[in-house]
C-alpha cells in the first residue's frame, strides 16, 4: 500500500521478536482495504504461519457509507480519519465492530490454518 497516496498506517508494533502492522488504503475501484499482517513465534505457534495476514474489504457502496458516517467529502480522506479514530492492537477488530454496528457488509480474507 503507498501509505501517502491513499493509506494509513493504523498500529504497527514489535515487542519481543513479533511485528504487528495494520493499515489501511482506498483501492482505485474505490474499496476500502484494511491488512493486519502479524510474524514472529507468536504468531508461528498461533497459526502454523509467518507471516501471517488477515484482510477485510470494503465495497465502493460501503465506503460512501462511511464516508457518511464521518461526515467526509471524499474517499480518499477516510484512512486518515481511521488513523485518528481506531489505533492499537485491537484497531482491526474495531473496525470489523464498526462495519457491523453500522450494517455495512464486508469480506474478510485470511489464509485456513494447517493443522
Amino acid at each position: 500500500m503507498d501509505v501517502f497516496d491513499s493509506g494509513a498506517v493504523l498500529f504497527a508494533s514489535e515487542e519481543e521478536g513479533e511485528h504487528l502492522r495494520i493499515e489501511c488504503a482506498v483501492t482505485p475501484e474505490g474499496s476500502l482495504r484494511i491488512v493486519q499482517e502479524s510474524s514472529g513465534p507468536l504468531t508461528q505457534w498461533s497459526f502454523r504461519e509467518s507471516p501471517h495476514t488477515v484482510e477485510a474489504m470494503i465495497d465502493p457502496a460501503g465506503v460512501g457509507e462511511l464516508l457518511g458516517y464521518f461526515h467526509l467529502d471524499a474517499a480518499h480522506q477516510l484512512p486518515a480519519v481511521l488513523r485518528l479514530e481506531y489505533t492499537g492492537y485491537e484497531c482491526f477488530s474495531s473496525l470489523c465492530d464498526l462495519m457491523k454496528r453500522l450494517g455495512i457488509p464486508y469480506e474478510i480474507r485470511e489464509a485456513a490454518i494447517v493443522r
